[in-house]
């Protein structure tokens, strides 16, 4: 069907009977010579068109106003193609009663328009396969509504500015992609959300640019391009991530994996970072190498260009973590960085092996102790920890330090010939009330000589490990 230009009153309702609709143009600046100018009556019942057929395109098509409570279309809503018409002052461009199928909106302007999509689906369903391309909403109340899911759909190109409600809204949004849009501005009048919110507490300002009403069902989307400002709230790139698009967003320079339930990946050029809102619980983050069908696998390589490699709990904190290493059959190696009572680190790495001895799993000590080289000269190393430092009488040296050791284990192996280590007393010892910790701030070490006599070493190594009582416990 061929609309010529010319001006036309539609004042009953129109059946399409299936068959296209073309006009000769939608007007530019306000201009409507040479276009098919449609107009509502002020005094129809029902909507200007139904049963359109596979595709309607440029024509220019007005109402009384936002708020007229009128609809253009109530459209077919499979196999249909809505291209380059300009929709103005009117409550609804298009209805749905049922779900959109292979469903297309295209290079079509909605100003001052109530709802310019409202998918109804009837019959409890979920539309799919829906594209809405290159579309501009100015001075509206809602773009494109659906009472119940939306899966599989495109919005691309599109411009949401100075709107009052919706952009996008669905109870489930799945598997739809949103490429290149931009949303500008919010409006304080004018038609408010066509559908309920649910209850919504929002860590960042804003009305979110996508909605669902089901809390937290927008699953497995993507995103990429989309720029947002002035009163919308981003849920593409946040740093928050309760509600917000689950899925993958390209957006501002990172990539997002995001559930929509608090937790997030977020990788930057020089991060990459896993995220959960406070209330989230946060799985093991886990770095997975590959294997073939054959199950070989070449393992993980880390390479630093030769550039420092560093654990930290936060951005310029010391790990103070455990480290843990299957070992397979519910065994583990595991190491931590040692804190004392008082909670300062102390010296050393502590280690516990898992083994199985007589079907019972038991706990080996093991770890990285500190190293230390006592010599007479100026050669020692590593003893700047001891606050004291000195031969207190032939055959005794007294080590001190300004912090408490917790369970040390000490090994000393003697340089000299013909002197050996004698044993050692624990300076300010003290054992705690639940016998978990023995503390002491130093030693006094004992050296003798073949014969029994007191005798100081030229030299002598040490290694010295505290002991993490709560890593240990059984």
């Amino acid at each position: 069907m061929i609309v010529p230009p010319g001006s036309y009153v539609i004042s009953k309702t129109v059946d399409l009977n299936r068959k296209s609709m073309c006009g000769a143009g939608r007007f530019r600046e306000n201009q409507h010579k040479g276009v098919a100018y449609i107009r509502s009556g002020s005094k129809i019942d029902g909507p200007l068109f139904r049963n359109q057929g596979p595709v309607v395109e440029n024509m220019y098509i007005s109402g009384q106003g936002e708020n007229d409570n009128k609809t253009v279309f109530d459209a077919y809503s499979y196999n249909s193609v809505f291209s380059n018409i300009h929709f103005s002052n009117i409550g609804r461009a298009i209805y749905a009663d049922e779900i959109l199928v292979n469903f297309t909106v295209k290079d079509c302007v909605f100003i001052q328009i109530g709802c310019g999509l409202y998918c109804n689906d009837s019959k409890n369903s979920y539309s799919t396969t829906a594209r809405f391309i290159r579309n501009e909403f100015n001075n509206c109340g809602n773009a494109f509504v659906f009472r119940r899911n939306l899966n599989g759909a495109t919005f691309q190109d599109n411009i949401f500015e100075f709107m009052s409600g919706d952009a996008v809204v669905a109870s489930h949004i799945y598997d739809c992609n949103f490429i290149g849009n931009w949303w500008e501005k919010r409006r304080s009048t004018g038609t408010a959300s066509i559908t309920t919110a649910p209850d919504e507490k929002s860590d960042d300002p804003g009305y979110p640019i996508i909605r669902s009403t089901s809390f937290q069902q927008i699953m497995r989307c993507f995103a990429a391009g989309n720029k947002v400002t002035h009163g919308w709230r981003n849920i593409f790139n946040s740093l928050f991530h309760d509600a917000r698009m689950g899925g993958v967003s390209v957006q501002e320079g990172a990539v997002v994996v995001r559930e929509p339930t608090g937790r997030a990946v977020r990788l930057e050029p020089d991060l990459i970072a896993q995220q959960g809102d406070k209330w989230a619980y946060l799985p093991p983050f886990v770095i997975e190498a590959g294997k073939n069908s054959a199950g070989s696998a070449k393992g993980i390589l880390l390479r630093t260009k030769g550039g420092p490699l560093a654990l930290e709990d936060t951005e310029g904190d010391a790990f103070s973590g455990e480290i843990s290493i299957a070992k397979g059959d519910g065994l583990y190696e595991s190491y931590s960085l040692t804190r004392n009572a008082a909670g300062k680190p102390t010296v050393g790495m502590t280690g516990v092996s898992e083994m199985m001895i007589n079907g019972e799993k038991v706990k080996l000590t093991t770890g990285i102790p500190q190293h230390f080289l006592w010599r007479q000269d100026k050669l020692s190393r590593g003893l700047g920890c001891f606050t004291t430092n000195q031969v207190i009488t032939e055959g005794t040296i007294k080590l001190v330090t300004e912090y408490l050791l917790d369970n040390p284990l000490i090994q000393i192996t003697v340089e000299d010939q013909g002197v050996r280590f004698d044993g050692l007393k624990h300076l300010n010892s003290y054992i705690n009330t639940t016998k978990t910790r023995r503390q002491c701030t130093g030693f006094e070490l004992y050296f003798v000589d073949a014969q029994g006599n007191p005798k100081t070493p030229t030299a002598f190594s040490m290694q010295m490990l505290t002991l993490n009582p709560s890593l240990l416990s059984s």
